[in-house]
């Protein structure tokens, strides 16, 4: 019965705040890739970029650096991908300076991420090392469980950051009214937040937002990066194991030619 009540009462037309904050970024990202292809379409070969253009241009240079620094020239065709991901999540963080709720506050948002990037991990795995990836688990079956490490460390990170950062800010916000509502006359108005939350406002919507939407992305591109070097790790065993069957091979041929020495000693 508390359970049919519940239902009940539940609005289904209540909005959860992190979902308008994904709509307004959604729209904002789409707006700006639309002019962004609008302008460079209308462009003359030898005109030089600039306004909105130019602006992007610098950003997708900056995170195109990114993924080459750490993949490859031949991987820079990620940095579409990366290039969304870390627009995401930092027009996201930075929308709470005006009052709204930053999506990554949600782990629904930030597992949904985080689980992009654990497939990738699989697909390059299985493409570049082929059978040999299903090697370890098959040596050490616990390998299984650590396989879900960088699924629960990607999405707790992101969303332990941003949740951790608004409560901060809500507890001050909290305190700081319930010291000056003890002031006289003017207690009814918080001057005390109004002084030092601007300030908090900058570390925790701006500076910490970009901070994981950096981290975010890294981590992406360095989690992909080691499924390949398994690759060359694998062909150094190889090189190792190489040597231990030539020296067997010789170990071998020395005991026959010892053996035949001796037939032929024999023989005399």
């Amino acid at each position: 019965m508390e359970t049919l009540a519940g239902l009940e009462s539940w609005n289904y037309l209540q909005i959860i705040p992190q979902l308008v904050t994904i709509l307004i970024t959604t729209v904002f990202i789409s707006v700006i890739s639309y002019i962004y292809y609008y302008k460079v379409k209308r462009m003359k070969p030898d005109e030089d970029p600039r306004g909105i253009v130019l602006v992007v241009e610098l950003i997708i240079k900056s995170v195109e650096k990114i993924v080459v620094d750490v993949l490859g020239v031949k991987y820079k065709n990620l940095t579409v991908y990366l290039l969304y991901v870390m627009g995401y999540i930092l027009i996201g963080n930075w929308l709470s300076i005006i009052g709204l709720e930053p999506q990554s506050s949600m782990y629904t948002v930030t597992l949904s991420m985080a689980l992009v990037t654990f497939i990738g991990i699989y697909y390059i795995a299985i493409k570049f090392q082929k059978l040999l990836f299903f090697k370890k688990f098959i040596i050490n079956p616990l390998e299984l469980i650590t396989q879900f490490a960088p699924l629960i460390s990607l999405s707790f990170r992101l969303f332990g950051n941003i949740l951790g950062g608004s409560i901060i800010l809500a507890m001050l916000y909290g305190v700081t009214a319930n010291i000056w509502s003890n002031i006289p006359i003017i207690g009814q108005m918080n001057l005390l937040i109004g002084v030092i939350g601007p300030f908090l406002h900058i570390y925790f919507d701006l500076f910490a937002g970009s901070i994981q939407a950096l981290i975010f992305g890294t981590l992406t591109l360095v989690y992909w990066k080691l499924q390949m070097e398994e690759v060359s790790s694998h062909k150094g065993e190889l090189t190792i194991k190489l040597p231990k069957k030539l020296r067997k091979q010789q170990a071998i041929n020395h005991e026959e030619e010892i053996y035949t020495e001796r037939s032929i000693m024999e023989k005399k």
